[in-house]
């Protein structure tokens, strides 16, 4: 097992935790099917998957303080604005400072002042590649000393 960035990698490239766990990821939002993408994507990467379809349904998932260590949010959501809900988990104190990737079909809206004030850890515009995916989760999970801690 390799570390880069402080992050550990399993030699088939699998994603971990710094702590050397596979990485639970809670994806939010979007459609049926981009969920599903981002959902098997995040599977062949090494982590395990909670869907949540909407910016409701994270908070309680969250507030119930089911293990986390990254959150997987497209900002179309049905039910509330995508920086909104990274907000609203920012607000939750301790379990706010989960790193945050935002899928978005506009680049324009993260450069917005209010996308940068809701803190997210990175960003990938789709249509995306799988490399985007992962170079983003590995670098949001990267910036937490230890994303396991969160859970």
């Amino acid at each position: 097992m390799e570390r880069t960035e402080g992050l550990a990698v399993r030699e088939s490239g699998a994603l971990m935790t710094s702590a050397g766990q596979r990485p639970r990821i809670a994806i939010v939002g979007g459609t049926p099917s981009s969920a599903l993408v981002a959902s098997v994507l995040c599977q062949q990467f090494g982590c395990a998957t909670v869907q949540t379809p909407t910016g409701e349904s994270v908070l309680a998932l969250l507030r119930r303080d089911t293990p986390v260590d990254l959150v997987v949010i497209d900002l179309s959501m049905p039910d509330m604005d995508g920086i909104v809900a990274v907000q609203l988990i920012r607000a939750m104190g301790a379990r706010g400072s989960l790193p945050v990737v935002a899928l978005t079909s506009d680049r324009s809206e993260m450069a917005t002042n209010r996308a940068r004030a809701a803190g997210f850890s990175g960003a990938v515009v789709k249509p995306y590649s799988p490399r985007e995916l992962y170079t983003a989760m590995q670098s949001a999970l990267s910036k937490t000393k230890d994303a396991s801690a969160s859970a």
